[in-house]
This record gives C-alpha cells, structure tokens and sequence, in this order.
C-alpha cells in the first residue's frame, strides 16, 4: 500500500509468478512490476564444451536435453563449476528465465523428382536442390566458432528463378507437435519456446536466394518478376504459417534478422510488413503470439516497429553494438508490443565493469516500463563472461524484491 498523487491509496497486488507467467503477463500488456532476466547462454555452453575444429553441436538458442552428454565433455575448458551441469542445470541454479527457439517443428520434404541432398566433407558443407529444369546448390565453410557459414546464395543470379518454382512446387511441410511439446514440457514454468518461421518472401532474397546486389538488380531491372517470385514464395510460406496455427506452441517467430544495412526503410514498409501483418492475421486467429528477431541496426526502421503487427521483438541489442539507444527503442513500440532487450553481449567481452553492465540494464528497466525482457543481446559468445551474466542476474532479482 502506497500514498499516490493528490494523496491517494494504491494497493499492489503481490504475485509470485514463474518465469512463464511473468513473460505472459508482459505479452498481454499488463506492465508487471517484476521484471523477467532470460539470458541466451547456448553459445557459450556449446563453445565451452567444444573441442577446436569441430562444428557445434545445436544451434544458437535451442532447448538441449538434459540426457546430452554433452555436459561431461571438456571441450576448450568448461569451468569446473559447470562441468557435468546440463544446460536447463544452469538455468536452475541461478534461477533464470530461460526462452527457446524450436527450429525442427517441421519436416521439409519433396515430390515429383525434386530432390535434396546434403554432403559434408572436412570442413565444407554443399546442399543441392535437383530438379528437371537444373540445380541449386549453396556452399558453407565451418567457421572458427564452430557454426557453418555460408559463401554464396542459392541462385547465382535470377535467371535460376524457374528452378526455385520448381522447388518450390514440390515443397510440402508435415507438423511434428511432438517435437514441441516435448521441449515445452522440458522447460514447464522456468520459460517458454516460439517456433520459427525462417523469413519472409523478400527476407529469402536478401539472406538466402541471391543477396543485396542480386536483389538490387534483379528489382530495378524487372519489379514484374520480382511480384511474380513474391507471390509463388508468399503462398507457400503461408502453407507454413497455416502449419504453424495448427501447432500447440503460443508464440510464432518470423525471423528475417531485418537490419537497416540490408532492409532499408522503404524495402521494409514495402516488402516486409505486408507479409507479417497477413501472417500474423492468420496467426493471431489462432491464438498465437507473433514475434521477430531483430539483432542489427534499426534507428532508420524504428518508426515502422508499430506498423509490423508484431507482439515481440526479439534479440534486441542496442548501443554500442548498435545504432540505437534503448529509450529510442521504448519509444517507438506499438501499444501493448513487448520487448526483448539485452545489455549488448561486447561489454561482456572486453572488461567492462559489472557496475556499467548493471547500470545498462536499470536503463532498459526504466525505459521499457515493464514491457522488457531483459537478457545478454543477443547471446552470450564463448569469450564472454559468465560471472557477469551471474551478477547481473543477483542485480535483477534485487530489483525485482525491492519493488515486489
């Protein structure tokens, strides 16, 4: 009980909520006075119990079973205080909120002679697409982190453009609910997982068909092709959307990882918000929550966030990693829209002291208002400091039974 302005009596009310309750409560808008800490560790957990030279074992931000033995592997040095600790262990003993990304939700197969393989030897990795009218085929080196990256884009120019119809046409997508409620039972009240819908139609361009200077060219020289391509990619991504609405999971993420260096304001108005605002129609039909991972730069998309229809945005990095302040990123969400924002994950690398890491996340607390989640942004690489993740975590929760 508290005296208010002009004298008033106002009674909060005191909720004990879980770490799933409490980032539902900020999903609908309720602007709790709690404030939720759910640092993304998978990378630094994967690096530490990698040897050098071997590529990663999951994928960033991916629930990793308890029964993996990865947790008894040295790899480059876990420190003993972790060793033989599962991920979820982790999240355990410092009672964080932990958020997970459900990339396997589906199965991707394919009819009438469209054919997909894919060859790993050494530290090369090709995937090829065969069909009757030519190939497609991309190419990832093993980088030094472990992850596979790629070194071209799936058409050498639009003139491939029939071939990837043809792929397309023969696209079929099959549900495995298993799969998601498996993970969702494996987390229960410590969190929550979205599954992810890799891009939309323009998103594909730019990251994974041709690249910015291919798209560039490929848009100015023939906008009636590029509308043609929109629309065979849009109706099938919407197959999967449709998928994703028959799904038990709540929460759906589009991840473009829109950033102004590719998406510039007028592409993403344009191209991009478009598609969100009729998958997240049909999403929202459903009953789902609609989220996007942005992790680049934004200061020149921020006022376009409220138009995307988005509920969350997800891996938000500010400065000074990126081109924007936090209180720049408060101000522009659409009403009820949620956040989640991390103190960039660099100054967990280079030294800097726990009091200024601390002092970040008191700025996003205040500027967000209860509608942040808080964590590392976006992830926490191998070389970062996990003592600091830990501190930061007793800040929050200090916060957290001050105000309660």
């Amino acid at each position: 009980m508290s005296a208010g302005k002009y004298g008033l009596v106002h009674y909060e009310r005191i909720i004990h909520m879980n770490h799933r309750q409490l980032f539902f409560e900020i999903c609908a808008g309720k602007q709790p006075s709690q404030v939720p800490f759910v640092p993304d560790i998978t990378d630094w957990y994967l690096g530490q119990h990698r040897n050098i030279g071997e590529p990663l074992k999951y994928a960033p931000g991916v629930y990793i079973p308890d029964e993996d033995p990865i947790k008894y592997e040295k790899g480059i040095g876990i420190p003993d205080k972790f060793f033989g600790l599962s991920l979820m262990d982790i999240y355990k003993r410092y009672d964080w909120g932990i958020h997970c990304h459900i990339r396997d939700w589906y199965e991707e197969y394919y009819s009438d002679g469209v054919e997909y393989n894919e060859k790993v030897e050494s530290n090369t990795k090709i995937v090829t697409f065969t069909t009757d009218k030519g190939c497609l085929s991309r190419t990832y080196k093993l980088a030094a982190d472990g992850s596979w990256c790629s070194i071209n884009y799936l058409l050498d120019d639009a003139s491939q453009m029939e071939i990837l119809f043809e792929v397309l046409k023969h696209t079929h997508f099959r549900l495995k609910n298993d799969r998601i409620t498996s993970v969702i039972n494996n987390i229960g009240d410590r969190g929550q997982a979205d599954i992810v819908v890799n891009r939309s139609p323009f998103g594909k361009l730019l990251h994974e068909y041709l690249g910015f200077e291919n798209t560039t060219y490929f848009m100015f020289d023939n906008i009636d092709a590029y509308y043609e391509y929109e629309k065979v990619q849009t109706d099938k991504d919407l197959e999967l959307i449709e998928l994703a609405c028959k799904s038990s999971c709540s929460i759906v993420l589009i991840c473009d990882h829109a950033d102004s260096t590719l998406f510039s304001p007028e592409w993403y108005g344009k191209y991009c918000i478009p598609f969100y605002r009729a998958a997240g129609q049909m999403l929202r039909g459903a009953g789902k929550l609609i989220s996007t991972h942005v992790d680049g730069n934004l200061k020149s998309l921020l006022p376009l966030m409220k138009d995307t229809g988005f509920d969350i945005l997800d891996g938000c990095t500010p400065a000074p990693m990126f081109n924007y302040q936090p209180e720049e990123l408060a101000e522009s969400l659409g009403e009820n829209m949620a956040a989640f924002v991390g103190v960039p994950s660099a100054l967990f690398c280079d030294g800097t002291p726990i009091g200024e890491l601390c002092s970040y996340a008191d700025r996003i607390i205040k500027a967000f208002k209860g509608r942040a989640i808080v964590n590392v942004g976006d992830i926490l690489p191998v070389n970062g400091s996990i003592e600091n993740v830990i501190t930061l975590g007793e800040h929050i929760k200090s916060y957290n039974e001050k105000v309660r």
